[in-house]
């Protein structure tokens, strides 16, 4: 092959590494007024109180949504769906239900960050992915 032929693959496909590498979830993301929201549709359905869960769920819905214009975010993407799932289940009459879905968004949100290791592995060696660890 010709040399400049090498030289433009092995470019080309250092390039796409490094467009790859920077295709990965935003960093510290801030979910503080979704937790004080979240913490607020909680007492609502201690309470069994349906148009208040609502309205948290609501206000909930709308954050998120502004959150999420500003990047595509997957646990975001993840926390607005139990959040509408939680608002189904109120409306139903199933408070118990909407406490669980609206806890596990809770802990959805205070999941910590994952610190970038640039390479593919984490500092343990092994591959932290979406199929566990291998």
């Amino acid at each position: 092959m010709n040399f400049k032929n090498i030289l433009a693959a092995l470019l080309l496909s250092l390039f796409s590494l490094g467009v790859a590498q920077a295709a990965g979830s935003p960093l510290h993301e801030d979910f503080t007024a979704l937790i004080a929201i979240a913490d607020k549709m909680l007492e609502a359905a201690k309470a069994s109180d349906a148009t208040a869960f609502s309205t948290a769920a609501t206000e909930a819905s709308d954050v998120a949504k502004d959150q999420g214009n500003k990047g595509n975010s997957p646990r975001l993407q993840r926390i607005s769906t139990k959040i509408k799932q939680a608002k189904k289940a109120a409306k139903s009459g199933d408070f118990g239900l909407a406490t669980t879905l609206t806890e596990e968004a809770k802990l959805e949100m205070n999941k910590p960050d994952i610190k970038p290791t640039f390479g593919g592995t984490t500092e343990g060696g092994g591959r932290k992915g979406m199929f566990g660890e291998f």
